[in-house]
This record gives structure tokens, C-alpha cells and sequence, in this order.
């Protein structure tokens, strides 16, 4: 079972055991352990995990207890992979990026104190630049050595920039979205795992908030709708000035037309090549052809 995430589903929570959507999940009342953060190298000591010559972004079995989760964030071209006991009162994760040649210490690792091979849960991830089908080969080679089998018991969430696993009174549900942080509480190493985003997840961030708040079926402000997304464009691209604001309709067109095409090109020279397409398939080019470059 996998999920895609894209425009029409930025985000998704599932039931690792049933694979159903959890429409009521609620994510403001579970609490964050342990975040890895993208390649941040942070202190797994504390976890008592530490491998000789090895500084992977990867966890020590982490305990949850219900409402609690484990998270992987700032996912690009990476994966993340959780490992899940049964009960999924313990939880391993880390970080697939330049990290995954750890894969066999980190295993060993995980299952060197008596640890049982069988009767675990897979959770994969890939980041939005992420390869599939490198990801489904270090997923197939993580089921193999855990023994999980069938394939349902190691769910994938494809173009997430963030992936968490919650321990539930009953079960664990996956929460995966395309922000590359988390809507979670934090304690403990999460806390201190938090850091400034990196410019590429602010510009990802705040692309994903222009398409979230501006592109939508509004026929009766459609124009001041445009005006707004091209005010905003033009801020995002250092050219604020550009769009002097009006409550005319007519005014607000006709700068559109004059400067559009100008804020649509300088946007496009730092949004991530990815985005770009992305970004021109919003609904206001449809109004709009002539702005795209």
C-alpha cells in the first residue's frame, strides 16, 4: 500500500495496520520524541546508539507511549524509514539520505540484544526529489530483514518533505505531509533537533502557502484573488514594489498585465526546478497564459 502526495493531497494520515485514512486524526495532540532533521548530524547517544565510525542520521529504539511519535523532516532527495515492534511501543528511524551505506551496522545494531526478527511494521518515505526506485530497493532489502512480509505491512508515502509515525492507544498511524517540518508538539531530542530551515525548505514552504492560500475557484474576486497571488509572487522574488496596491478592479488587472510577466520570471529563477511546472499550472495562468515564460 502507498500513498502520493501531490497539489490535490498535501497531506495524509493512515492506519499502519489498516492502511484506512484517519480523517479526524488530530496531530495537535501527539508529541514529538525524536525529529531527524535532513543530513543534521545530531547526538543518538542518547539513545544509545552509537556505531564505530558512523554519524548517521538514524535512532536507538525509541519507547512511545500512546500519543507519542517519531519524525523525520526536510526531506528533499531522501527517504526516511521507520522500523515499528508490533504494538509500535517502539519505534527506530532514520534518515535515507548520503546515510543509507549505514544500512547493514544499523540493522545489526537493532536487532543485536535478542531482538526477534519477525512481527515488525515498515513505514517508507521519499522526499519530493526522492527516487522511487532507489527507495523500493532499500525498502525491500529493510522487509527482508525484518522479516516483514507481506508487502502491507510496510506502507510508503511517495513526495512527503516530512514523515511521522505515532504510537495510537490501538495501533500507529502514519502522518506524512509535503511541509518539510511537523504541526506536532516537541519534547526531549525533537526540541533540540529543531533548527532555522534551510532556504531551500523556506522557498518549499512558502510555495506551498502561496498554492495552499491563493489557488482556488473564486469567480466573484477572482481578479483581487490574482492581484493577491501576484502581490505575494512579487514579495517572494524581492520585487515588493512592483505591485502598488489597489481596490479597483480595473487598476489591479491592468498591473497585472504590466508587470506580470516581469514577477512570474524573477519567481521562477529561484524556485526550485521541481516547483516550476507547479507553479505554472496554477488556475490564475489560465486567466493569464501570456505571463508564463
Amino acid at each position: 500500500m502507498s500513498f502520493l502526495l501531490d497539489q490535490s493531497r498535501p497531506s495524509v494520515a493512515f492506519n499502519m495496520r489498516t492502511g484506512r485514512e484517519e480523517v479526524d486524526f488530530e496531530v495537535e495532540k501527539a508529541t514529538c520524541k525524536l525529529d531527524i532533521h535532513s543530513n543534521q548530524s545530531i547526538n543518538m547517544g542518547e539513545f544509545g546508539l552509537v556505531l564505530p565510525g558512523a554519524n548517521g542520521n538514524f535512532s536507538d529504539w525509541v519507547e512511545l507511549e500512546s500519543n507519542q511519535c517519531v519524525a523525520v523532516t526536510g526531506l528533499a532527495s531522501c527517504g526516511a524509514v521507520f522500523i515499528a515492534k508490533n504494538d509500535f511501543s517502539r519505534v527506530a528511524a532514520g534518515h535515507m539520505g548520503g546515510d543509507a551505506h549505514f544500512f547493514d551496522g544499523w540493522c545489526s545494531a537493532l536487532l543485536g540484544r535478542g531482538e526477534d526478527a519477525r512481527n515488525y511494521w515498515i513505514l517508507w518515505g521519499t522526499g519530493p526529489d526522492g527516487s522511487r526506485r532507489t527507495g523500493g530497493m532499500y525498502l525491500l532489502k529493510y522487509m527482508e530483514r525484518f522479516g516483514v512480509v507481506p508487502p502491507s505491512r510496510a506502507p510508503a508515502v511517495v513526495s512527503c518533505g516530512a514523515i511521522t509515525l505515532v504510537r495510537s492507544a490501538t495501533t500507529g498511524i502514519a502522518y506524512a505531509s509535503q511541509e518539510p517540518g511537523i504541526p506536532f508538539k516537541c519534547q526531549g531530542q525533537a526540541v533540540r533537533s529543531k533548527i532555522t530551515p534551510s532556504l531551500e525548505e523556506k522557498i518549499m514552504q512558502d510555495f506551498l502557502m502561496l498554492e495552499r492560500n491563493f489557488n482556488v475557484d473564486d469567480t466573484a474576486n477572482a481578479t483581487a484573488n490574482h492581484f493577491m497571488l501576484f502581490q505575494e509572487v512579487a514579495r517572494l522574488a524581492h520585487l515588493s514594489g512592483t505591485f502598488r496596491f489597489s481596490f479597483k478592479e480595473q487598476d489591479q488587472k491592468q498591473l497585472i498585465r504590466d508587470h506580470g510577466k516581469e514577477v512570474v520570471t524573477a519567481y521562477l529563477k529561484i524556485l526550485p526546478e521541481r516547483l516550476q511546472a507547479r507553479f505554472l499550472s496554477l488556475k490564475v495562468f489560465e486567466r493569464y497564459p501570456e505571463l508564463k515564460r
